[in-house]
């Protein structure tokens, strides 16, 4: 289907369109780039797409590269790659586009910036005025453990009828190692790191980091000495993520029985919630809060979980949120996020218990 019209012009914020050429299963556009401005930071569900540089210089972003083009450069864009072109010369920018594939439309367009102010104009299709959001770990999955197979398609039947997002503060590989490829390919977006990386159908939308101060990292090392926890303890017990430290006195290479037996322990004894308390004290910089069975989760202020509720709100401005959680009381690493949906307002926090409680939910929603 080509939803274009030979000589069809389209004006935009940043420039202009006309289309050259149409054939079968491709068209070709001019497009003119006014200095200075960019176009939004996009993909596209049903097509490639082959830039040509014929006037002016480019900066092309294609997934998380950002590269400079000259005249004369081509440049190929896969389909559902994230890409955003600009102007970075002091003359008009020209550029041949060629579109390939069997869907050849401009409303096939999802936009994740944009300095017009355009990302809620045209989007993947939605089927209600509501976007639903979970953590992962203690919420859609067990405790560090894969998604159950009848877990699996239930959500996966859930989210082809629902706007969907995976919100975690585990790291892309290990919600890899615990959400199946389908689920993953068929969600919304998966906010990673306590929402400092945004993946969506496999590409990286922005990143945010941090270099933590070595006394942080001196201090953690003392809680990991001092512990009083009598059982054996594992490595890899300080984990720098994304925008995030992960910590926690037993080790994270610990087996699964290891790891509930700390949990106990900690349930009596507040190890855990005495350390966040110590170091939000210590570092006020930044947010601490108990996170999983067994770590606590360091941030930077800003780079927390509630950043995801900005994030969703900007994009969708007028749906009911709802947020499903674990850790929403005080003191756990959601509650943050959910507070901060709170105060945007419009939102709802569903508090559970375990991947049982969000199957009852997805029961009463469908």
């Amino acid at each position: 289907m080509i939803g274009y019209e030979l000589n069809e012009c389209g004006k935009r914020p940043w420039g202009q369109w006309k289309v050259d050429e149409i054939g079968d299963g491709f068209i070709k556009k001019t497009i003119t780039v006014n200095p200075g401005a960019s176009l939004s930071l996009q993909s596209h569900e049903h097509r490639s797409e082959k830039w040509e540089i014929i006037d002016g210089i480019a900066e092309v972003t294609l997934n998380t590269l950002v590269k400079t083009y000259a005249v004369g450069d081509t440049v190929e864009i896969p389909q559902k790659a994230i890409h955003r072109l600009k102007n970075v010369g002091v003359g008009i920018l020209m550029v041949k586009e060629t579109q390939f594939g069997d869907i050849l439309d401009e409303n096939d367009i999802v936009r994740y910036d944009d300095e017009y102010g355009r990302c809620g104009e045209q989007q993947v299709p939605r089927r209600s005025n509501v976007v639903f959001m979970a953590d992962m770990d203690g919420t859609l999955t067990p405790a560090r453990l894969p998604m159950t197979e009848k877990f699996a398609k239930i959500f996966e039947k859930f989210i082809e009828d629902h706007v969907f997002y995976i919100v975690s503060g585990s790291d892309l590989q290990k919600i890899e190692e615990q959400v199946p490829e389908s689920v993953r390919n068929k969600v919304a977006g998966i906010y990673c790191s306590m929402g400092n990386e945004l993946h969506i159908h496999g590409n990286l939308v922005y990143k945010n980091d941090f270099t933590p101060e070595s006394s942080l990292i001196k201090k953690l090392e003392e809680y990991r000495k001092n512990t009083v926890y009598p059982h054996e303890l594992y490595p890899n017990y300080i984990e720098k993520r994304c925008g995030m430290i992960n910590f926690t006195v037993l080790g994270r290479d610990c087996p699964q029985n290891a790891r509930i037996l700390y949990k106990f322990w900690d349930d009596e004894h507040k190890e855990r919630l005495a350390v966040a308390e110590e170091l939000s004290a210590l570092y006020p910089q930044y947010d601490v809060s108990v996170g999983g069975n067994i770590s606590v989760d360091i941030v930077p202020r800003g780079f927390g979980k509630d950043q995801v509720a900005d994030h969703l709100r900007k994009e969708y401005k007028t749906e009911t949120i709802i947020f499903l959680g674990d850790r929403t009381e005080k003191g756990g690493n959601d509650y943050a996020l959910a507070q901060r949906l709170l105060e945007l307002g419009n939102a709802q926090i569903i508090a559970v218990n375990g991947p049982d409680d969000v199957l009852k939910f997805f029961e009463k929603v469908s």
